[in-house]
């Protein structure tokens, strides 16, 4: 909840986390996520500090497939075709650790791991239009806006960069 006005925006369909989130509206979502980790449909792994006594961000891993982009009007800016995509990443860390660096840390850390261990070598980073500070961090790797997707139930463009 320290997070709470940055997933608000972050999430696209506010409000989320609600005021009144729950200890049990949060299990029912990481219920609904480890049951799509163990379909293989969408991978979430929560981020944790070393002793793991604190989240400190999540990551989620959505194949070119997605039941995301059925629903989305997708653009390409530069003629690449989605289904040259490997997998769509999205992330968020808790603003409390931006200052530290730690989210280009984390970005550039999960890249590697997918290059190297998942054998992804296209896989894009999506944020959207309103995270001014996602996207300056995803820049400063050098990787440049290739898509978007619009969804009417969306409050904001979402941005894929590669």
């Amino acid at each position: 909840m320290s997070s709470r006005e940055f997933l608000y925006h972050w999430e696209q369909e506010p409000p989320y986390p609600p005021e009144d989130f729950s200890v049990d509206d949060n299990l029912e979502d990481l219920e609904q996520m480890d049951g799509e980790h163990r379909n293989g449909t969408r991978y979430t792994h929560t981020v944790m500090n070393a002793d793991e006594t604190q989240v400190l961000g999540c990551i989620y891993l959505l194949p070119n497939d997605d039941r995301m982009y059925r629903t989305a009007e997708v653009t390409s800016h530069d003629g690449t075709d989605l289904s040259s995509v490997d997998a769509t990443v999205a992330f968020w860390v808790r603003v409390s650790t931006w200052e530290e660096g730690f989210e280009r840390a984390l970005l550039e850390t999960v890249l590697g791991w997918l290059r190297d261990d998942w054998s992804l070598e296209r896989p894009v980073i999506m944020t959207n239009e309103k995270l001014d500070h996602q996207i300056a961090t995803i820049g400063s790797l050098g990787l440049t806006r290739r898509f978007d997707y619009d969804r009417d139930k969306d409050m904001y463009t979402s941005h894929a960069y590669a």
